[in-house]
């Protein structure tokens, strides 16, 4: 079997890698922290232009039909550059449910959505509090029966604290015309959340990986009794260990994102077990990240916390490690199929 990424897949990994590298800086992040307006609308039209908010619709909805594992290579980058916008929602959570959506909500979604270039933002129980609900133009709401939806208009809302500045959330105090549907709504949670799970995985690794880079430098350039602190064996040990954790994670991410290319009847697993690797890969990078840069880990001057910032919530969004843990084990023990390295993982 073929692990290679295509040639098309690396192309759309690295022109998204290109543009974050110049337009989402650490530098424009505080810009937006200091605003209190971290949604970039400058830089969301970037985005369209680029072909990113519609590239997983299919080419009759004006998309370019690209497939989870490209998605998902793109999305580890937006999490690496700690890309504010909501793009990794937008295409996981709606662009890629489209077809899975009833029919009426669907329709009131298009009505709007303009081919996935207006937000659409989405509330789940795992995942309660809806981003940038100020910025949208609607809302997806699911509870634990049916599915919602609500244009932006018929809401009253409230933005409430967030750990992470990047990521405003909100409160929604009330509704209005509602569009409701249970219908198939089992499969609709089940796409959902297996998404959900993915899209938070491709982010913490990229986060993971952004942290090591930054502390892998710091290191470098910190000197302690005349060297580079990097020097010493217990630092580069500690570092190591991140680095490992992380080659460890990416292979259960974009085994995850083929899953569910194919259809595969284990995508829930599958996603469940990318989840839970990169929780714990993103969770070690944190901590020996803030310890590589000693007390200077911790200050608001230092980029580190940024990143930080954003993978402390995104370990906690879409289940957090009992709900992998939980799935995964259900999932195992429920199978009458041979377990262990050749054959489930």
């Amino acid at each position: 079997m073929n692990f290679i990424f295509t040639e098309d897949q690396i192309q759309f990994k690295d022109a998204i890698k290109s543009f974050l590298t110049d337009e989402c800086t650490p530098k424009s992040i505080r810009e937006g922290w200091e605003a209190k307006q971290s949604f970039n609308p400058d830089r969301w039209q970037s985005l369209l232009e680029l072909g990113v908010l519609n590239s997983n619709l299919p080419e009759a909805k004006g998309g370019l039909g690209m497939d989870q594992v490209t998605l998902a290579l793109m999305i580890e980058e937006m999490g690496y550059a700690g890309l504010p916008e909501p793009v990794a929602e937008q295409t996981f959570l709606v662009n890629d449910l489209m077809a899975l959506f009833p029919n009426s909500i669907r329709h009131a979604i298009e009505e709007i959505y303009d081919a996935g270039t207006k937000y659409i933002s989405i509330a789940h129980p795992l995942a309660p509090n809806p981003l940038f609900v100020k910025d949208s133009v609607g809302l997806i709401l699911f509870d634990n029966s049916e599915c919602k939806f609500i244009a932006k208009n018929d809401m009253d809302f409230e933005i409430i604290s967030s750990n992470d500045p990047s990521r405003e959330i909100y409160k929604i105090n009330s509704m209005e015309n509602t569009i409701s549907s249970s219908e198939s709504f089992k499969e609709l949670n089940s796409a959902i959340s297996e998404r959900g799970a993915l899209m938070t995985a491709a982010l913490l690794i990229g986060l993971a990986q952004k942290m090591l880079d930054l502390s892998s430098a710091y290191v470098r350039d910190r000197n302690q009794f005349g060297k580079p602190i990097g020097s010493f064996q217990a630092v580069k040990h500690m570092l190591a260990d991140v680095a490992v954790r992380i080659e460890f994670a990416k292979p259960a991410v974009y085994r995850a994102a083929f899953s569910l290319s194919e259809n595969n009847p284990k995508s829930a697993l599958h996603c469940a077990h990318a989840k839970f690797m990169c929780s714990k890969a993103a969770e070690l990078a944190c901590k020996n990240s803030i310890q590589a840069h000693g007390a200077m880990g911790y200050t608001w001057e230092m980029d580190l916390h940024i990143y930080m910032r954003k993978a402390w919530s995104m370990m906690a969004c879409w289940g957090n490690e009992d709900n992998q843990q939980d799935i995964i084990y259900k999932t195992l023990s429920s199978s009458s199929e041979e377990l262990g390295v050749l054959y489930t993982f």
